[in-house]
């Protein structure tokens, strides 16, 4: 971290000189326990405003909201709408911000909205199988189910 630092303090601090040496830091592919933890943040951030949000905003009540047939699909549609455009625009959501995590495809090549979208569907289908969640604990390449279907993976800076 030494070397890095004084590398960038004699190049001057310039936002393309920050990013070509980020660029440059090795990748390290980010744990079970690392994803979880920015799942749950996103949740807390992300998914919990939105419930609040279409519970006593839009619905009106708790307990019309617990009657809705399409309230709580609503809600998982939007959040995953809210998580596909941070991950088309910025590669992150908030949690991953928080543990320095990026999602991208295996050829390095960026993540659309359709395709980050999908992305979502595959980890809801993932989450319902549940094997699907828990397979970065015995794979050597950390990959879920739905990282394996459509080729991205979960970097750490590091």
């Amino acid at each position: 971290m030494s070397k890095q630092w004084r590398k960038l303090k004699k190049q001057g601090f310039s936002k393309t000189s920050i990013e070509s040496n980020l660029t440059n830091k090795t990748e390290i592919l980010a744990t079970f326990w690392e994803r979880g933890k920015a799942q749950v943040i996103d949740t807390f951030m992300i998914y919990l405003p939105l419930l609040y949000f279409l519970t006593y905003v839009v619905i009106g009540s708790a307990q019309g909201f617990r009657e809705s047939q399409w309230g709580p699909l609503i809600a998982v549609l939007i959040y995953g709408v809210i998580v596909a455009l941070l991950i088309a625009t910025k590669g992150q959501t908030p949690g991953k911000k928080a543990y320095d995590l990026w999602v991208r495809r295996n050829e390095n090549q960026p993540i659309g909205f359709f395709f980050s979208l999908l992305r979502f569907f595959l980890f809801l289908f993932s989450g319902f199988t549940l094997v699907g969640l828990l397979m970065p604990l015995w794979r050597k390449d950390k990959k879920a189910l739905h990282d394996l279907i459509l080729k991205t993976s979960v970097y750490k800076k590091g």
